[in-house]
């Protein structure tokens, strides 16, 4: 009869062991990362400033520009034809209301010359029956030719840098010859310029004198 008994302490004890599966809870511990503690350094990103490209400035330099020349010297005969009427003065004339010569050609005396300008002595130049009739008005003996230079007014002409002169060589004969602007005057011309008998043409273009001929006075 104790056989039972034995049997079943033993079925208990299996039981214990064994255990039920759903009794058992299974917790899973989270995984703890740890980050020590330090500073954070962040790179820093250098951003170059863009490059602005200024184009060189060119400053021209000024510009120099000659004066339309509407009356110019003719080499092959030197003596202005009268333009204006019948019985006026070679060249444009010889009476002027301004106080400014305008453009033309024009006859006068070289008072001065200095500092780019030439001082001029306005005058009138006749030539055959106006001559005549011009001396014979003033009281004059009758030659030729005939200046009348009754007018005190002078006039301060700036002489062009590209200005063009003749003078008058006895040497070459009393035919006008070339000479630079920068020789002029000179002690090789026969007529005394500058001063009271110093006789030129003056060619006036632009306000300023493009043209110099010395006028020869036997």
């Amino acid at each position: 009869m104790r056989r039972p008994a034995t049997l079943l302490l033993t079925l208990v004890l299996v039981a214990a062991a064994c255990g039920d599966d759903s009794a058992t809870t299974t917790t899973a511990s989270p995984e703890t990362t740890t980050t020590a503690a330090g500073t954070t350094t962040l790179a820093t990103t250098t951003t170059a400033a863009p490059t602005t490209t200024v184009a060189p400035t060119t400053t021209l330099a000024p510009t120099t520009t000659a004066p339309a020349v509407l009356y110019a010297v003719d080499p092959t005969d030197f003596f202005p034809d009268v333009l204006g009427a019948a019985g006026d003065p070679h060249g444009s004339g010889c009476v002027v209301g301004a106080d400014v010569l305008p453009a033309g050609v024009w006859f006068g005396f070289a008072k001065a010359v200095g500092g780019g300008n030439i001082t001029f002595d306005l005058a009138c130049f006749f030539t055959g029956a106006a001559a005549a009739a011009a001396a014979t008005a003033d009281g004059a003996e009758v030659f030729d030719f005939y200046i009348r230079n009754q007018n005190p007014k002078v006039y301060m002409v700036p002489i062009s840098p590209s200005a063009e002169v003749w003078y008058v060589d006895m040497i070459t004969g009393p035919e006008p010859a070339p000479l630079p602007l920068a020789s002029w005057p000179t002690s090789a011309s026969y007529v005394p310029c500058p001063g009271d008998y110093c006789a030129v043409w003056l060619y006036i273009n632009g306000g300023v004198a493009t043209g110099i001929v010395e006028q020869y006075l036997p």
